[in-house]
């Protein structure tokens, strides 16, 4: 009887478990009273695009330092600010969109992966928005560490928006470039 219970369990509509159980649990208690627990069904996985929104400074002209490298999902590629003609100072900053707006509990920052590390970031403010105009006050702030691996930040509180900016303060060499492989949100 439970061999016969867990098969309809798995496939079978509520009706025919009921039927199962008034026609066989009367007479054989324990053969059928105990039903495996089944895991609630998981909540699909929330997917969010990003797209770039804004730049303050882009290299065009010497490289292909366009800032929608830093949301492309390829490490080889990188924004930078501009350095051919003029190379405006920091602060430097890039204003990202979320689709569909979701709620974060943090985000990404992945320097450039090629041998320099021109425009790395150092000082940084994060921000979000869901009108990508009123950012308000950072939700975050601090200062990265040197090197090419991927650096996370966790928000105190998480957040729920549609628009991010990431502001750099400073370069690592303390140049007035910034550049990003990759900038990405954490998911709540």
């Amino acid at each position: 009887m439970k061999t016969q219970l867990d098969s309809l369990l798995a496939g079978a509509s509520v009706l025919a478990v009921c039927a199962l159980l008034a026609s066989g649990c009367q007479s054989n208690k324990s053969a059928c009273c105990t039903m495996p627990a089944t895991p609630a069904p998981a909540a699909p996985a929330v997917k969010v695009s990003l797209k770039l929104v804004k730049v303050d400074s882009e290299e065009t002209a010497g490289e292909d330092g366009k800032g929608a490298n830093a949301v492309d999902g390829d490490a080889n590629t990188f924004w930078h600010t501009q350095w051919q003609d003029a190379n405006p100072p920091c602060p430097h900053e890039i204003i990202i969109e979320l689709t569909p707006p979701a709620t974060i509990k943090g985000f990404t920052y992945l320097p450039r992966q090629d041998d320099s590390d021109h425009g790395e970031i150092k000082d940084y403010e994060f921000y979000v928005s869901n009108d990508g105009v009123d950012f308000g006050q950072p939700v975050a702030k601090g200062a990265f560490e040197a090197g090419k691996e991927l650096k996370t930040v966790t928000l105190i509180e998480p957040q729920t928006c549609r628009f991010i900016k990431l502001k750099a303060l400073s370069e690592i060499n303390g140049e007035a470039w910034t550049s990003a492989a990759e900038i990405g949100v954490v998911l709540q």
